[in-house]
């Protein structure tokens, strides 16, 4: 049933993901990054907020803070993943790859390169105040329904 929690989890982790994204681009140049990431990552974040940090309000400040720590750092896990697979599948398409474990050890690759990439106090400060900002947000609307 939808919930004005889930709908501003959505809404704010949509904005989150965009904006970590616009901050975090500059920083993985040299890799590729496609020209819709910000998009991409904004229906990530929303589906972050619906499905995962949404649902989960109710515990009050702490659990607020956890909920959206929680949720912040699967959104980011999701999204070095499905770039992962992305830059797996052009690279694929351009036959890069001997074979499929040559092609999944490029991804892997990719993984830890930009994880390595964003680990700045810029990005990760971002995502924490966001997430945790995120989290106590969703706490003052965990009653209301539409």
């Amino acid at each position: 049933m939808p919930t004005a929690s889930k709908l501003v989890g959505a809404l704010l982790f949509a904005a989150l993901g965009y904006l970590a994204t616009i901050l975090a681009t500059p920083l993985l140049s040299g890799i590729y990054v496609p020209a819709s990431a910000p998009v991409i990552n904004a229906v990530l974040g929303a589906i972050t907020g619906w499905f995962i940090a949404g649902p989960r309000v109710g515990g009050g400040w702490q659990g607020g803070v956890s909920n959206g720590l929680t949720a912040t750092a699967s959104g980011l896990l999701m999204a070095i993943v499905l770039h992962g697979a992305i830059f797996m599948w052009r690279s694929a398409m351009r036959g890069r790859y001997r074979d499929p474990v040559d092609a999944l050890e490029a991804m892997i690759d990719f993984w830890f390169v930009v994880a390595q990439r964003l680990a700045v106090p810029q990005v990760i400060g971002l995502l924490l105040v966001g997430g945790v900002a995120v989290g106590l947000a969703l706490e003052l609307t965990r009653s209301r329904r539409f």
